[in-house]
């Protein structure tokens, strides 16, 4: 028989072929469940003689389900969410799993498009970068019994499964980072704090301000989005005090802002950091590029993605309802000379 791909083929007739039930076959051909080694080997080896694949609509028909997964993130400008996404893909698609993916433009109008059109695809599932604002919308899908996972922001009253980075550790660490240099006056350029990421990581520096017994004034706190136009408009808030109160050093709440920051200074002629020090939320690749390069926390995308991916399949593979979880990435200092650091 011809090794071309022969549609006429089913899995009767390859259990009929092998000896193994239509169940193992099919468990098999769909990578699911455990089969021993030597099985698995016998029946591919008739599957791939006939070039045989499994027909997806009469698969959903079936079981009712997709194997499509939808993915919701503000964009992958933001090189955290393309991390993110590539081991999200991976993990699903060990899974035998497809993903859509659909862009919020970090806006609340937008998450709640991108949930509605998701659900209209019938995916199994969702995986979702919160704006943190979309409680109700969230909740609609959990009502209809939508496996989802939110992760990088955590709306309020929203009982699922969440995966975050630790904030308000990561913030501390990078805080105290800067006391431990003998620095005393510091400021902070905080993300938005209508999302847990942007509240956490003030809240994890304002605990390592107070722990050290310094002030921190308002002044010296400046709320902007999460863009590098938002951290250009901090730290030119920031540079706009009399010298005398500017702060020595800021903590800057994620890596896309510090770019903002670094072109204000560079534009002032403030440097770094002999005039002012800095320290900054994630790792993306560009940031050991800077000059100087930037003291930071290790990347968690890639950690965030597999867990997220991971607890979705494990809710996806339990009839019963598991308990939610919340689990919490932690990040490692990374030493640069922006700080003060040899």
């Amino acid at each position: 028989m011809s090794t071309k791909k022969n549609n006429k083929i089913r899995l009767v007739d390859i259990a009929r072929e092998t000896g193994f039930s239509i169940k193992t076959v099919s468990r098999v051909v769909n990578n699911q469940g455990d089969v021993s080694p030597k099985t698995r080997q016998a029946i591919m080896k008739v599957v791939n003689k006939y070039n045989y694949s499994p027909n997806p609509m009469a698969a959903t028909l079936r079981t009712r389900r997709t194997r499509t997964i939808g993915l919701v993130v503000p964009d992958f400008t933001n090189e955290f969410f393309g991390e993110v996404g590539l081991a999200i893909e991976a993990a699903l698609r060990a899974q035998s799993y497809s993903l859509i993916v659909s862009f919020s433009g970090n806006s609340h109008e937008g998450e709640v498009r991108a949930l509605e059109l998701l659900s209209s695809k019938y995916v199994d599932g969702i995986l979702l970068a919160s704006v943190g604002t979309t409680t109700d919308a969230i909740n609609e899908l959990l009502k209809e019994e939508m496996p989802l996972v939110v992760f990088d922001n955590e709306p309020p009253q929203v009982a699922t499964n969440v995966v975050l980075h630790d904030n308000i550790n990561g913030a501390y660490v990078l805080t105290r980072h800067l006391i431990d240099h003998n620095y005393r006056s510091i400021g902070c350029v905080a993300g938005l704090q209508h999302q847990s990421s942007g509240s956490e990581r003030l809240e994890g520096f304002l605990k390592a301000m107070e722990d050290n017994r310094l002030e921190a004034p308002a002044s010296h706190i400046i709320v902007e989005d999460w863009t590098s136009e938002g951290g250009y408009r901090a730290m030119n808030q920031l540079l706009g005090l009399p010298r005398s109160e500017r702060p020595r050093a800021v903590f800057i709440s994620n890596s896309i802002m510090a770019l903002g920051c670094y072109k204000a200074l560079i534009q002032a002629k403030v440097r770094i950091p002999e005039e002012m020090a800095l320290v900054s939320f994630d790792n993306l690749s560009f940031m050991e590029s800077l000059e100087p390069p930037i003291t930071t926390l290790s990347s968690t995308g890639h950690s965030v993605g597999e867990q997220a991916a991971k607890l979705l399949l494990a809710t996806l593979s339990n009839e019963d309802s598991p308990p939610v979880e919340r689990i919490t990435i932690q990040g490692t200092i990374i030493k640069r000379r922006s700080c003060g650091c040899a």
